[in-house]
């Protein structure tokens, strides 16, 4: 249970979350929502006790375990494996004690330690874990600072899920993961989640309708039953029920305030005049309605016509340098076609949407464009090259070099970057605000073709359905990347899925798509030998040296259980000559460590098969 009081927390003098009380039960699965800036993340740092609250309290399960997925790696030379390993601290102590000087008494009770927490068996949980991320068995042994920024990110995340835990915190857990391992996220949280209390920011609506039983919506801190688009409805209601109060309320203090002013002066009806200004001082204070600030986008649309067929690719190859990636590329690309490009990281999806855009020329093959075609290509790495000193005003200006202020500031209007926020400098604005400039940049020429490679990262829910909105209503073609279901469903009618170095149509919808890709995640399940022998290769040494401290403890068990085997014998001697008190106490004692020895002996030697 999470029990929220009166919680107030403040940035630089700006309140970011005021007077918040809620109760999470144990074992529910929360989304956290709400738009950038709202605090959420705040609130996961306030949980896990990074920071203070300025007022308030937030009350825990005691000795309740917070994971959340770590925002940077100290030491980026630790393998892999290791890395996630390291994530499960009450093995990693355990494993410790083992390996220290001790009785053997002390090293079974260890043992039995590691096996009830399925400790010997780590490695191969581990790698388990990592292969379905999208790791390969040669990944194991690979330190991090071999992994991109988004692989790392990935790393971060098994180490979280591998970690024990009773409160697990994910914070847009499935950027940086394509579809097919954001299904395989979502999969797994279904699993998991009636064992632990899961707190889960996400912008993807499928996957809180999938997985919530409970919204949390920021900043005004109400807590709803019910997946996401169960809290629209609720909402909706509760909003036009308070639309419904705020008017009653407003007549009714029309209403005395018109008394008060009429009769306030006459002492014959003072009396009745306080007591209605009683009343108004008395009435209900009511929150404020929540004002749709939703963001709207307006594609331009293409003005100059071209011929349908916007893009011709044929026998293609490409690749970077002599490394094939792609083979056999046959491809059109029509007027007004959405197509969504699926398949696993790695496949060769954003090799394609280079091809496609002119950014990566082919090793073989052909590419014919339409003549005078205007082509708009998103990345969420272009954010890398934008200059943070700039203002959002000030970039466009320059690319729109023969533009005036107005066609500049409605350009960057259409995407919600109104004049306070065109006018701020890029580095001080949002992941979700940045998005937004950058497709206001690569659309400023009403293009023909929208080429989007995972364009909502960083954006809220509201900003999602705007850009499906203004997807649906732009009238020139798109190509889609994205590991969101919804945003696929909504905008795109043909699937192509990259593998095995092709892309090839997809004959079947997107849930037939998600069917194929369980059931492919299920054969692999059934055949994980592979994973296993590369966990259990990478632990032969680790094995080998807990088999020979169990043999060293079972040595040293049956030298002292020879030497009290001999003195039991010898106080046997004694009494079977005369009775003595002394050898019989003697005799009791022996008789007693020996049975707890021989007892420890057979503890070890059940231990050592299982090594």
């Amino acid at each position: 249970m999470i029990d929220v009081r009166n919680l107030t927390y403040s940035i630089g003098g700006r309140i970011l979350l005021n007077d918040l009380s809620f109760c999470i039960p144990t074992h529910s699965t929360v989304g956290v929502i709400g738009a950038n800036g709202s605090g959420k993340s705040t609130l996961f740092r306030l949980i896990l006790g990074d920071i203070i609250p300025d007022h308030g309290t937030i009350t825990k399960e005691s000795r309740a375990k917070v994971v959340n997925v770590r925002q940077e790696i100290e030491d980026d030379s630790i393998k892999l494996l290791d890395f996630i390993l390291h994530a499960d601290q009450d093995l990693m102590d355990l494993r410790r004690a083992s390996e220290e000087e001790c009785d053997g008494t002390k090293l079974a009770e260890i043992f039995e330690k590691i096996e009830a927490i399925d400790g010997f068996n780590a490695e191969i949980r581990g790698a388990t874990l990592l292969s379905n991320l999208g790791f390969s068995s040669s990944d194991l042994e690979r330190p991090l600072s071999d992994f991109s920024g988004g692989w790392q990110i990935r790393a971060a995340l098994g180490a979280t899920l591998f970690a024990p835990s009773d409160i697990l915190l994910l914070d847009e857990p499935t950027n940086h993961l394509d579809f097919e391992t954001s299904l395989w996220l979502k999969n797994h949280l279904q699993r998991i989640h009636r064992q632990k209390t899961i707190l889960i920011v996400s912008h993807e609506r499928d996957f809180l309708n999938t997985l919530c039983d409970k919204i949390l919506h920021l900043p005004s801190g109400d807590l709803y039953s019910g997946n996401y688009d169960t809290f629209i409805e609720s909402r909706a209601n509760r909003q036009q029920s308070l639309a419904k109060r705020i008017e009653k309320q407003e007549a009714m203090r029309k209403h005395l305030q018109a008394f008060i002013d009429r009769f306030h002066a006459k002492a014959s009806k003072a009396k009745q005049a306080q007591s209605r200004i009683k009343m108004l001082e008395k009435m209900e204070k009511l929150p404020p309605i929540d004002r749709d600030d939703t963001v709207r986008f307006s594609f331009p649309n293409p003005t100059q016509s071209i011929d349908r067929q916007l893009i011709h690719l044929k026998g293609g190859i490409a690749g970077y340098q002599e490394h094939i990636v792609l083979k056999d590329l046959n491809l059109k690309i029509d007027n007004g076609d959405r197509i969504a490009l699926l398949g696993a990281n790695g496949n060769g999806k954003s090799t394609l949407v280079k091809v496609l855009s002119g950014r990566l020329a082919l090793l073989g093959g052909s590419i014919a464009y339409a003549k005078k075609i205007q082509i708009a290509y998103f990345s969420q790495h272009l954010s890398d090259e934008l200059d943070l000193t700039q203002t959002p005003f000030e970039i466009l200006s320059t690319i729109l070099q023969d533009s005036n202020e107005t066609r500049v500031r409605a350009q960057l209007a259409r995407f919600g970057l109104i004049k306070q926020k065109s006018d701020t400098r890029v580095r001080n604005l949002s992941g979700g605000e940045k998005t937004r400039l950058l497709l206001a940049m690569i659309t400023r020429q009403a293009p023909h073709i929208l080429i989007l490679d995972e364009p909502t990262n960083h954006l809220d829910i509201e900003s999602k359905d705007a850009l499906i909105e203004a997807l649906n209503n732009y009238e020139g073609a798109v190509v889609l990347v994205s590991h969101d279901f919804y945003l696929i469903e909504s905008v795109c009618d043909q699937l192509l899925l990259v593998k095995d170095r092709r892309c090839q149509v997809f004959g079947g919808d997107l849930k037939d798509y998600v069917a194929v890709v369980l059931s492919e995640k299920r054969a692999m399940k059934k055949s994980e030998n592979n994973v296993e022998a590369t966990a259990v290769k990478s632990t032969t040494s680790k094995d080998a040296k807990r088999h020979k401290q169990i043999e060293k403890a079972l040595e040293k068990l049956e030298e002292t259980i020879s030497e009290l085997t001999k003195q039991k014998k010898d106080c046997e001697g004694v009494l079977s000559r005369a009775y003595n008190s002394e050898a019989m106490e003697a005799f009791n004692n022996i008789s007693a460590q020996l049975s707890d020895q021989e007892q420890e002996w057979l503890n070890l030697s059940k231990l050592l098969e299982n090594t």
